[in-house]
């Protein structure tokens, strides 16, 4: 006996799931649907199979193939255009020589095949129907049989004044090729609809075999949910390819679970997941696989699909999340809420209950979900944040993403233009940068190709090259964070309309694909550290900082960023003594005292960021460092004086300093860590004090900052709103709005690119009034969303 699986089903009811996927290839503890009709039909010796497809086929042969992985052989026949159930087999019908079993790719059941067969061949019957019982017939075929078990009547989808029976047509036959001879070639045929009834009307030989096995038509979502937990409530006779480590709770190869996980069955952990401490597993949660949940995340009755990353402290209660989405830390998901395939939902999100969010769709932090979204965004998307793109490395930052920012890029720069690329010393950096860079070239881009350094060296290279721009890719500190940065021909951040073009390109997927003689071509180079360091050393009066002979104790960082600290500060004439502390605050400022050193310099993320201690035991911390970011307009505004912005405590404090010695071009270098050290450090000689005693000879300026929330769509009002409510000499339009105060203060406030907020600075001379002056402008935010 041969076998027919039906998989040409597009699932509708099953959206947003099946999207992307068709209905056969939705999984079931981690293997589609269809792979346990195909495993059932193995099981009672039916080995050559026909499989009809039609909606995303292709998923279904790449993963299937020809059948030869389970022991079977496989023909597809393509259901083009859709004949139905009938009309399908109907293209079959030279293959199927004798008789056949048909069952559904999108069913659940352990039923006996073989005690069927039996049944149907003991006598010359025409078609056997599979029926079950169930207790609500009315979304089913109704079928009602005499003693010898004849179908006398089939009803399909009865009302209940039609429900004479319980037992429903399960869509599992066994047939005769006699059949094919009541259906016409290339023509629709529906077994329910067209052939039964005809075969009934001529009192052929159509009978109902009962069965008492598990049967469940995965034909909706609680359908597919209760699927998941019959099976590992062990309802269900079929395998599961996992090992039973514990009473109900099923686990595959490679998984970590770190100490103070925690997981309760019944439970599936696919192979390669990794469970985080503090994180807890709920009865009936599958975790499919190379899933990650982080730490004290909650799960239960929950449904991951596989490449899922759950963030720290997210809940989720009866929800399912399709794979490749990512939920990031704080997350609420409320029972029956489905995230589709590739979903991205930022921080501190709820979704709430039977919310459904379509595939691909990027839901903005802090939102909370009361609809179903299926348009192509939930908000306003931004790829890039000044001029940077950063995410959790190979789950957030992946080279699957690489390949299409670099095509989205590589699409907004000329043809056979050049650009420099460079990474740091990080394996997973370099990574990414071999990906960006074939990935570029077939957009027709030549690339420079740099050693490994830092990032402040390679922004000073890209200004020294004849290209278009820089790419440059590093890890964090915390070795999880992998961030790429775009700069321009002269080595600045690149600017918001180059943003808006590459996240446009993106999102569009519009990448410019050239002809084969123009593709790129890569140039690797050896960049110069030391002219950067000499460039450096000509922003600063170098002979006033060389007498005074610092002394500074240094942390050391990567070797390529290590040389370069040694390299600028002994052109300045100071002496190194390197720590290996970064964590312990107190030890540092213990160090910086009994040295006598004259400062205590921590740098942090290939040395953009810095913290300094001075021999009073205060710790300053460079502005960029935390999520505080003050334009260079705010900060700058009087040729000749150079802003000094860095925190102490819990204030932010800005001197005004005159510049000596420093050439127009200096601008290149102000966000520079080396050049804003070496200009504190050339300010100390200059006025021959010590570090602490520097803010204290200059006006000082208290910045504070706060956030409110406010919705996307109210975002343009509200500042249209603020705008009205100033007079114009008051104000000035930058990427947000600066109010101007008197003594020079100001406030200033923009919209977040990646959350529904806005972010309000100020200034003042006193930390109470920065304050005063945030907390009346947060009320009229609020106050202008109201109207």
């Amino acid at each position: 006996m041969k076998g027919v699986i039906l998989a040409g089903g597009k699932g509708t009811r099953l959206r947003p799931l099946t999207c992307n996927l068709p209905k056969p290839m939705l999984p079931l503890l981690n293997k589609p649907v269809m792979e346990y009709s195909l495993e059932l039909l193995k099981k009672h010796g039916i080995q050559e199979i026909a499989v009809t497809v039609q909606y995303m086929s292709s998923a279904i042969r790449n993963y299937f193939g020809d059948g030869s992985k389970w022991g079977v052989k496989i023909f597809y026949f393509e259901d083009a255009p859709p004949l139905g159930t009938a009309g399908s087999i109907k293209q079959a019908e030279d293959f199927l020589d004798e008789p056949f079993v048909v069952i559904s790719g999108d069913a659940l059941t352990d039923f006996n095949l073989s005690k069927g067969m039996d049944f149907h061949t003991s006598e010359h019957r025409l078609v056997t129907i599979f029926q079950k019982e169930v207790s609500d017939p009315l979304n089913f075929g109704l079928v009602v049989t005499n003693d010898t078990g004849r179908v006398v009547k089939y009803i399909e989808k009865p009302n209940w004044n039609e429900v004479v029976s319980n037992t429903v047509n399960t869509g599992i036959y066994m047939m005769d090729p006699e059949i094919f001879s009541y259906m016409k070639p290339n023509t629709f045929h529906d077994f329910s609809h067209d052939i039964f009834p005809l075969l009934l009307e001529r009192n052929e030989r159509v009978y109902g075999y009962l069965s008492d096995g598990y049967w469940l038509d995965i034909g909706a979502f609680p359908q597919y949910r209760q699927a998941h937990f019959d099976l590992l409530a062990k309802k269900v006779d079929v395998p599961i390819d996992c090992t039973e480590i514990l009473p109900a709770v099923w686990m595959g190869e490679g998984v970590t679970i770190e100490e103070g996980a925690k997981i309760q069955g019944p439970a599936l952990i696919g192979d390669g997941v990794v469970i985080k401490a503090g994180a807890a597993i709920a009865p009936y949660t599958i975790v499919g696989k190379n899933s990650t949940v982080c730490e004290n995340a909650q799960l239960a009755k929950t449904i991951v699909g596989n490449d899922v990353h759950i963030g720290k402290q997210c809940e989720s209660n009866g929800a399912t999340i399709a794979h490749g989405t990512i939920v990031e830390d704080g997350v609420t998901l409320f029972e029956k809420s489905i995230l589709a395939d590739h979903c991205k939902v930022g921080k501190n999100t709820v979704v709430k209950a039977n919310v459904k969010i379509w595939p691909g769709r990027i839901i903005a932090g802090s939102s909370v979900l009361i609809s179903s979204v299926m348009s192509e965004q939930e908000n306003a998307f931004s790829l890039l944040s000044r001029g940077s793109i950063s995410g959790k490395a190979n789950i957030h930052m992946t080279p699957e993403q690489i390949v299409k920012i670099a095509g989205a890029y590589g699409s907004t720069l000329p043809l056979a233009a050049s650009i420099l690329v460079g990474s740091d010393q990080n394996p997973y950096s370099k990574l990414l940068k071999q990906v960006f860079i074939s990935s570029i070239h077939a957009t027709g881009i030549h690339t420079l190709e740099c050693q490994e350094t830092n990032d402040s060296c390679f922004r000073y290279a890209v200004s020294q090259e004849s290209v278009e721009g820089g790419v440059f890719f590093y890890m964090q500190d915390d070795a999880e964070e992998a961030t790429l940065r775009f700069y321009n021909a002269t080595g600045f951040l690149v600017s918001g309309r180059k943003e808006k073009d590459i996240e446009t390109a993106y999102m569009s997927e519009e990448y410019r694909r050239t002809a084969l003689e123009s593709i790129g071509a890569n140039l690797p180079i050896q960049i110069c550290e030391e002219q950067y360091v000499h460039s450096l050393s000509q922003m600063l009066n170098v002979p006033s900082i060389q007498q005074q002979r610092f002394h500074l104790l240094v942390n050391k960082l990567g070797s390529s960023f290590n040389s370069t600290v040694i390299s600028f500060f002994q052109s300045l004439g100071c002496r190194i003594t390197w720590v290996y502390s970064r964590v312990n605050e107190d030890h540092i400022k213990s160090l910086v005292q009994s040295s006598h050193a004259d400062m205590g310099v921590i740098f942090n993320e290939q040395g953009n960021g810095f913290e300094l201690y001075d021999s009073r035991g205060n710790v300053y911390t460079s502005i960029g460092q935390d999520s505080i970011y003050i334009p260079e307009g705010l900060l700058h505004k009087e040729a000749g004086v150079y802003p000094l912005s860095l925190k102490r405590g819990t204030s932010y404090i800005t001197c005004y300093v005159e510049q000596t010695n420093t050439p127009d071009h200096a601008a290149r270098f102000r966000q520079d860590a080396l050049f804003r050290i070496g200009k504190l450090l050339e300010i100390m000689a200059w006025q021959k004090l010590p570090l602490y005693a520097i803010f204290k000879n200059h006006p000082q300026f208290h910045l504070l900052w706060d956030e409110v929330i406010c919705p996307w769509k109210e975002k343009g009002k509200v500042m249209r709103m603020l705008i009205d409510d100033v007079p114009q000499h008051e104000l000035e339009v930058l990427d947000g709005i600066k109010f101007i105060h008197d003594n020079g203060e100001w406030s200033y406030i923009v919209s977040d690119s990646r959350q529904p907020k806005l972010i309000v600075y100020s200034q003042s001379s006193s930390p109470a009034m920065a304050k005063k002056k945030i907390t009346n402008i947060i009320e009229k935010i609020r106050e202008y969303q109201k109207v």
